[in-house]
């Protein structure tokens, strides 16, 4: 069988890449003299440097493994770098010297070079990541680095919990209100398919312009038209009920039944509706 990138792991990896690269250039912007002179400092940039390689590694690593190529923790990079036809790829050998050399931070390295150090490697880091992103998504078709697996593991969890707490409630209100296993069993449930539909939502959402979102991610997807406007209060009543079943707040069991009687059934047109809208999105995409 034939292996292909996992996209997940990729954008994940060069998520907290990203995190480590804007913090790194933040506090490089500083006057090189207050660097050199706080300690503090040196170490948070030498703490994100491990962060950042070690992301990057993660793909590298995976990467390796797809493309057959014959690495180890000091080469990894540099091999990638030249599979992928980057001008300089000796350069990469030089930023897995440091992380060996430098990774424990008892190790002592002078201010100057540290900084003149991770000036010349953080381009080389963004433009590594870059060529990465634009191979995988020439080389599979998947312009959009859509993760068709997950995709499919977390509409199934949804599915699936559906099911389950559709048989508890089926056993009514008053068989209900008096198992603490049928409630225990609801509860447990429900938050299995929010959560896995709102994976699924951050997932997708920025491959539909949405930039920004935290907890909003499903009414997001409202504002920018892949969920029906009539939706929008059934997926803030989601998500309030799954903020009260993991606070401390007390959801009695004649409550919960009625909650999950309403939005229960709402998550699989939920889905549906994704689906159509990444459905369009793809094709909208294939034509441009």
């Amino acid at each position: 069988m034939k292996k292909t990138p996992k996209i997940s792991l990729i954008l994940e990896s060069f998520k907290n890449l990203e995190k480590a690269y804007t913090e790194i250039k933040k506090t490089l912007s500083l006057p090189e003299e207050e660097i050199e002179k706080n300690k503090l400092l040196q170490d948070k940039l030498r703490t994100l440097f491990n962060f950042a390689f070690e992301s990057t590694m993660r793909v590298c690593r995976h990467l390796s493994v797809v493309y057959n190529l014959k690495t180890s923790s000091r080469d990894c990079l540099q091999k990638l770098a030249k599979y992928l036809g980057l001008k300089d790829a000796e350069k990469y050998a030089k930023i897995a010297e440091f992380y060996v050399n430098y990774r424990d931070l008892k190790k002592n390295v002078p201010p100057k070079e540290l900084i003149k150090f991770l000036k010349e490697a953080l381009p080389l880091f963004k433009e590594l990541a870059r060529a990465v992103v634009e191979h995988v998504k020439k080389t599979t078709g998947n312009y959009l680095l859509i993760d068709y697996e997950l995709l499919n593991e977390k509409a199934s969890h949804v599915k699936s919990s559906v099911k389950k707490i559709d048989f508890v409630l089926s056993q009514g209100k008053e068989e209900f209100t008096k198992s603490p296993m049928y409630y225990d069993r609801a509860k447990y449930f429900y938050q299995v398919a929010y959560d896995a539909l709102f994976d699924i939502c951050k997932h997708l959402a920025p491959k539909f312009g949405v930039k920004k979102f935290g907890e909003d991610c499903l009414t997001k997807l409202v504002q920018v038209g892949v969920l029906p406007p009539e939706e929008y209060q059934t997926v803030l009543e989601m998500n309030l009920l799954k903020n009260k079943l993991i606070s401390t707040w007390d959801v009695p069991p004649e409550e919960l039944y009625e909650e999950l009687k309403k939005l229960n059934p709402r998550f699989v047109p939920l889905l549906r509706h994704i689906s159509n809208a990444l459905k369009k999105r793809l094709s909208q995409q294939r034509s441009a």
